[in-house]
C-alpha cells in the first residue's frame, strides 16, 4: 500500500514538473528562460555525474509493479514456510506422545 502511494506521488511529481516546464516554455519573460536553463543545466550535470534520472513515469510505474510482485511472492513463500513448520511441529508432537504412551504401556506390562 505504501509503495502504491509512493508511485502515485512520484508520478504526480513528474507530471507536475512537466506541467511546470510547459508553462515556463510558453511564457516569454527572462525569468522563465533562466529557470528553464537552470533546470536543464542541473539535469545535464546530474546525468554527467552518473546519477539516475527518475523523471519517466512509465519506468517508475514498472518498477513499483515489479516490487509489488516480488512482495507478493515472498509473502506467499513465507506463509507456506510457516504452514510447513506448524505441520512438522504437530507431527513431532504426535510422535512424542505416541512414544510416551508406548513407554507407559511397557512399564505397566513389566509390573
Amino acid at each position: 500500500e505504501t509503495s502504491k502511494r509512493k508511485a502515485v506521488v512520484s508520478t504526480q511529481s513528474t507530471g507536475k514538473k512537466k506541467k511546470e516546464v510547459s508553462v515556463l516554455q510558453k511564457s516569454v519573460d527572462e525569468k522563465s528562460a533562466t529557470v528553464l536553463q537552470d533546470k536543464a543545466w542541473s539535469k545535464a550535470i546530474s546525468m554527467a555525474k552518473g546519477e539516475k534520472q527518475k523523471d519517466n513515469p512509465e519506468l517508475i510505474a514498472k518498477t513499483i509493479k515489479r516490487k509489488e510482485q516480488s512482495k507478493k511472492k515472498s509473502k506467499k513463500e513465507w506463509t507456506s514456510r510457516v504452514g510447513g513448520q506448524k505441520k512438522l511441529q504437530k507431527e513431532k508432537q504426535k510422535k512424542r506422545q505416541a512414544n510416551i504412551e508406548k513407554r507407559i504401556q511397557g512399564k505397566k506390562q513389566r509390573k
